[in-house]
């Protein structure tokens, strides 16, 4: 089994270390990732720039690349280039430092990573680890997780074995995905709670939540011409209590798998949509003929006699 690794928090990052470690036990693994951290790209990618490929060595051993690109770039660089002539079966991304619930999933680069993959054909997985104390141990008034710019969370998940429970469960999952396959477009995004392995409560299957950060645009540099500002965020609001969102099972101690797909049609929408453009034609008809009937009226044709 050939399996890619990527991420967006570059290819330094510890998370990626614990990822590599665990899948490399039982499958062959390749590696390319950022050259640097690339955390909330989204799905952008490198069309006017150019991009490049470096070996990476850790440990005095060159174990993947690093491309100075977009989690995107990564996984379409790995495809067509590293891996052109040996496709990989799965692809990973992660392990993200902090959680991608909610909306957040559509600013990460870690999913935009797995989703590519998904583009191709390919099955994905995306996993993340949250960095955030448990609710029991919360202060604020408001409901709600505090940011990543939080001094607390700034110091958590900073070292390989920090993402332990999430490496392992990565490996348990990646076994799954080879025995039972994903339909065509579905990547697996996996959300872990900070807790040791033998603390988590279990594994949900849950849907993608209605969390949202509130944005905080704090000045830090300014002069005459100019004001610079960076946006550190007040809090995340999280989903409403009553179902299993992303985001709730983490604060319950659990794990998080979601299934994701790239097809962003509201496919509900679609009769409503087809109906009001019925409407809209059944309305011009009318009024169509009701201009028509009173211009007519009273009109004799004029007869032209040689």
């Amino acid at each position: 089994m050939k399996v890619l690794l990527s991420n967006d928090d570059g290819v330094d990052a510890p998370g990626l270390w614990a990822l590599h470690k665990a899948i490399s036990e039982f499958a062959e693994v390749v590696v390319v990732a950022p050259a640097t951290e690339r955390s909330a790209v989204g799905h952008g990618i490198s069309v006017y720039n150019n991009v490049t490929l470096r070996r990476h060595v850790r440990e005095e051993h060159s174990w993947g690349f690093g491309l100075d690109g977009t989690p995107a770039d990564c996984v379409k660089m790995a495809l067509s280039v590293v891996m052109r002539d040996d496709p990989p079966d799965l692809v990973i991304s992660g392990i993200n430092r902090g959680q991608n619930t909610g909306t957040s999933i559509l600013y990460s680069g870690t999913v935009a990573a797995a989703m590519e993959a998904t583009m191709a054909g390919l099955p994905a997985i995306a996993i993340s680890q949250a960095v955030w104390l448990p609710p029991s141990t919360r202060t604020e008034k408001v409901r709600g997780a505090p940011t990543h710019t939080s001094d607390i969370v700034t110091a958590l998940a900073r070292t390989q074995t920090d993402y332990d429970a999430a490496a392992q469960f990565a490996a348990r999952l990646t076994r799954q995905v080879a025995a039972n396959g994903l339909p065509p477009g579905i990547l697996l995004n996996v959300n872990v709670p900070m807790l040791p392995a033998d603390e988590i409560r279990g594994v949900c299957i849950s849907k993608m939540g209605k969390s949202v950060f509130v944005d905080n645009f704090c000045v830090v540099d300014e002069c005459d011409d100019f004001t610079c500002y960076r946006n550190l965020g007040d809090r995340l609001i999280e989903s409403p209590v009553g179902e299993d969102w992303d985001d709730l099972v983490l604060h319950r101690g659990e794990i998080s798998v979601t299934p994701l797909h790239y097809d962003m049609t509201h496919h509900g929408m679609l009769d409503r949509l087809r109906q009001w453009a019925l409407e809209e034609d059944s309305a011009a008809k009318v009024a169509e003929d009701s201009m028509a009937e009173p211009l007519g009226t009273g009109v004799r044709p004029e007869v032209f006699e040689p």
